[in-house]
């Protein structure tokens, strides 16, 4: 196998991939002939490109030695799209014996996506029905809605849809995986998963980081593109989806986009930008991209009727999370001392895996007084060895031809038709400046007076 990575003299490979692959290469997970090999346009060689990776690694890497002997570099200009002719005739002269499993993992800005593909096309590196040949692209895929038709039409123009993977990490987190498990495997959940029972769901996400070096990236997307069109779009998916008829990935994948082409967006919506943000390398004077994006809507469908769903989003927050909050409605019941709170559950995706239950039960003692208690499942706690990144699973699966958990192409065209609206939208919505997590918030409960953010 020959696991190519476009881009792979930044940040993402040596914090995300590479270390993902050496765990796979631990848990005897790769084949046993495999080279990673590194696409960039810097000047490398092999040992400065691995120097450079081993610069930025963190954590124990007992047997890098034996795993390192692995990776290779090319250097390469892949925007040239004549480049990839020379790049051809390489593979076919080092790596003839590596050639029958190929992938290709575009870490790339989305800008990028079509020259690379279409080099790989044209130059039948890539062909038609050749399963063993896959490309991967990274997150976003496009920049809108008419740049990821365009893509995509090229693609399946030439290649099938089944040797195309498009990403989206969150997906590979344990906890998002879990949460079908906990819907259709509990009569307790799924009984009740509805607007009948359930007051309100919020899905927060929120980055302790400034944009850092990625500012010429990230004020192309915004807050919106970078996390609410992919990542929060997807999860609010797998929590508002109706049961599929069968467990299996057409089936989840046909209800999640059901989902998402029935969104009705609410006004009540807020975008921000922190104090500092023009400050930031490769911004220009004058930026109006939001780093933080406050959504209400609603879906459309019966088992939604009405209940809102709060999406949240943000950089230079005072933490880094990702959770998902599901508040059921007020108990009917009176109690003279004590009155119940409305109850929650509460699925953690980061920093910390697991569940809460948040249920009313009486205080110690002689009076009837009823007190809010909570049941805690911590996911990791029952985790023995190596606990798998996102990465590990989803490199994993795309090596064993498994698109379960890989985005279809009809769910990526239904939420990029929303963030096209919603940034025609923000041009007439103002800019709240925002010094830190406590002073956005605040403003974000003036707007949203109906439930505690």
């Amino acid at each position: 196998m020959i696991f190519t990575i476009f881009g792979a003299t930044g940040d993402l490979t040596t914090k995300k991939l590479i270390p993902a692959l050496y765990n796979l290469y631990i848990e005897s997970q790769l084949p046993e002939e495999f080279t990673v090999l590194g696409i960039g346009r810097r000047d490398y060689d092999d040992a400065g490109f691995i120097a450079e990776i081993e610069a930025g690694m963190q954590g124990d890497y007992a047997e890098w030695d034996v795993f390192k002997v692995h990776i290779q570099y090319y250097r390469m200009d892949f925007s040239n799209i004549d480049a990839f002719s020379a790049f051809s005739a390489m593979l076919k002269t080092h790596y003839a014996g590596q050639l029958r499993d190929k992938i290709f993992y575009l870490a790339t800005a989305p800008r990028f996506f079509p020259i690379i593909a279409e080099g790989l096309i044209q130059n039948h590196i890539v062909v038609r029905g050749d399963l063993r040949s896959k490309i991967v692209f990274e997150k976003p895929f496009g920049e809108d809605l008419a740049s990821a038709k365009s893509y995509n039409r090229m693609l399946l123009q030439s290649i099938d849809e089944s040797q195309v993977y498009r990403i989206d990490h969150y997906l590979g987190k344990e906890m998002l995986q879990n949460i079908l498990i906990v819907r259709f495997a509990n009569k307790i959940f799924e009984n009740i998963w509805n607007f009948k029972h359930i007051d309100h769901i919020k899905i927060i996400a929120y980055e302790s980081e400034t944009v850092k070096q990625r500012g010429g990236y990230y004020d192309q997307s915004g807050a919106l593109k970078d996390m609410v069109q992919n990542h929060l779009f997807q999860t609010l998916a797998l929590v508002a989806m109706d049961s599929p008829t069968g467990l299996n990935d057409r089936l989840i994948k046909d209800e999640k986009v059901k989902v998402l082409q029935r969104i009705v967006m609410s006004d009540d919506i807020m975008f921000g930008q922190y104090a500092g943000y023009l400050d930031e390398k490769g911004i220009p004077s004058g930026s109006k991209t939001e780093t933080f994006a406050a959504l209400k809507l609603y879906i459309n469908t019966s088992r939604w009727q009405h209940t809102p769903f709060y999406l949240i989003t943000g950089k230079k927050m005072d933490e880094k999370l990702f959770r998902i909050v599901i508040t059921f409605k007020d108990s009917s019941f009176f109690f003279e001392k004590g009155q119940p709170e409305k109850n929650q559950l509460v699925i953690e995706v980061y920093p910390r895996e697991g569940i809460e239950i948040l249920f009313n039960g009486k205080a110690p003692g002689l009076q009837a007084y009823a007190m809010p208690m909570k049941l805690d499942y911590c996911h990791l706690c029952n985790t023995i060895g190596n606990t798998p990144e996102a990465y590990e699973k989803l490199i994993l699966d795309v090596i064993h031809d498994d698109a379960s958990l890989f985005t279809r192409w009809d769910e990526i065209e239904a939420s990029w038709e929303i963030i096209d609206a919603l940034e025609m939208i923000k041009h007439f919505e103002p800019l709240v400046i925002y010094e830190n997590q406590t002073a956005i918030l605040a403003k974000l409960e003036t707007l949203w007076k109906e439930v505690k953010i």
